[in-house]
């Protein structure tokens, strides 16, 4: 992996642990969607591609996670994950998106610009 990916990875995790700690977050986990996403080009087709991360926009509705966070949309994410320290090898999630191990962890949805 590049060095520019790498600190492209590095500073999408950072954001991910620095907004998932915010204390005013009141909104409940949405229900996951039964829908399966678009794979006709594959997990790893860049479904992201053009969103500007944190955006309303950048929103993966079927882990309710932000889509350029989402390990299981995007695996290619997991070593950064991994490399910050916000991995949970047990569930196979960042740690600051398992709601298994953090039951009171709260995702939400940025609002619409």
């Amino acid at each position: 992996m590049n060095r520019f990916a790498w600190m492209a990875a590095l500073l999408i995790a950072f954001t991910v642990a620095v907004g998932c700690s915010k204390k005013d977050q009141t909104s409940a986990r949405a229900p996951e969607v039964s829908a399966p996403a678009d794979t006709s080009e594959g997990a790893n087709s860049g479904h992201a591609a053009g969103i500007v991360p944190g955006s309303h926009e950048d929103w993966c509705d079927e882990h309710q996670v932000q889509e350029t966070m989402c390990t299981r949309c995007d695996p290619s994410l997991i070593p950064a994950f991994k490399a910050s320290g916000d991995w949970d090898e047990m569930h196979g999630l960042p740690k600051s998106q398992c709601l298994k191990c953090d039951p009171t962890l709260k995702i939400v949805r940025p609002p619409r610009a």
